[in-house]
């Protein structure tokens, strides 16, 4: 049973076609050769095709890859890749490409480019790479040959250029260096980043400044505060007033005396007294035999001693308003005010 396999994988090998590559290319095909837009598939593009050519067209072809071992001859001038479907290109693709002076690569889908991809493609005059996803242009791209570079118009591969293309050292060339669109507009890669760019990166740096100043009003607002409560607290603490319980007529007392403060202290000692001192408008009741002030009932705390003639207080109606008299100055005067009269 073993036996009759080997005669089947050789029919089968027969029968399955080897694959096909994407061009067929004569020995002796002309040093130009124009292969393009030839509308059919080709996953990986054998370079062995390739060895004599000085210009070299593939332009819109599909080609998705290139051989690994892909590299172009020094006779080669010009090649042109565009509009096709490469995603990466072989690092040693350059390593030979003494010759060339203008490359083609744009509308592709190149991500990246390997920082010394363009070492030793030291006659490179032209360089397109627009219509590509790349976020930034190897520095090797800048040989002293180049005069004109096309990017896309994202700001991220504009800005990895902008010193390159704007260099001001003497005897310094200066390449053409132009952003291009998806709508195929063209711009200088200087004026779009100043138009485009910078006023993004002005915005947000605004916004974290603004930001900043937000955060340091709001810390200055926090220590204003906290030190307006902590001076009202000791204004209180040294303060010559003192409340007293709700009396029961629901008004606040206020009794102020410079002994509660202390003999001691010689500016407490000449605080005036404030009182509050409420009165009703009705006239006063006959005081009857063994009638008691309303101030010295039991049910008011705290009492008030009856030979004390600093703390007064009327039978007030809930509506009364309280009044305030300074009695410091009056000696042993009580001081009634009452309302419109």
């Amino acid at each position: 049973m073993g036996r009759p396999a080997a005669p089947l994988l050789l029919l089968l090998l027969h029968l399955v076609p080897p694959s096909s590559p994407c061009f067929t290319v004569l020995p002796d095909a002309s040093t130009n050769l124009n292969l393009t837009n030839r509308n059919q598939p080709c996953t990986e593009l054998d370079w062995g095709l390739f060895q004599r050519q000085s210009q070299l067209w593939l332009s819109h072809n599909r080609i998705e890859a290139l051989s690994p071992s892909s590299r172009l001859e020094p006779r080669l001038e010009e090649l042109d890749l565009s509009y096709n479907r490469l995603r990466d290109l072989p690092a040693a693709f350059l390593s030979r490409a003494q010759g060339l002076r203008h490359l083609q690569l744009q509308h592709n889908m190149l991500r990246e480019l390997p920082d010394g991809f363009f070492a030793n493609a030291t006659a490179l005059e032209t360089l397109q790479l627009d219509g590509n996803p790349l976020r930034a242009v190897p520095p090797t791209a800048f040989q002293a040959s180049l005069r004109l570079l096309a990017v896309p118009c994202r700001c991220d591969v504009v800005g990895s250029v902008l010193a390159p293309c704007a260099c001001s050292w003497p005897n310094c060339t200066v390449p053409q260096c132009r952003c291009i669109t998806s709508q195929h507009d063209s711009f200088n890669v200087t004026d779009f980043h100043a138009q485009e760019c910078r006023h993004g990166v002005a915005l947000v740096a605004g916004s974290v400044g603004a930001a900043g100043a937000v955060a340091v009003l709001m810390v200055v607002i926090a220590v204003v505060v906290c030190r307006q409560r902590k001076a009202s607290a000791a204004a209180v603490g040294a303060g010559w007033s003192k409340r007293e319980p709700t009396a029961a007529h629901g008004q606040p007392r206020y009794i102020s005396r410079t002994t509660e403060i202390g003999t001691g202290d010689a500016a407490a000692a000449t605080a005036p007294d404030y009182e509050n001192v409420f009165m009703s408008p009705c006239a006063a009741t006959a005081t009857a035999q063994g009638w008691t002030p309303g101030w010295q009932e039991e049910q008011h705390s705290p009492q008030v001693p009856v030979d004390d003639d600093y703390f007064l207080e009327s039978e007030a109606d809930p509506g009364d308003q309280p009044i305030y008299a300074n009695t410091q100055s009056l000696g042993e005067d009580n001081v009634y005010i009452i309302p419109n009269q």
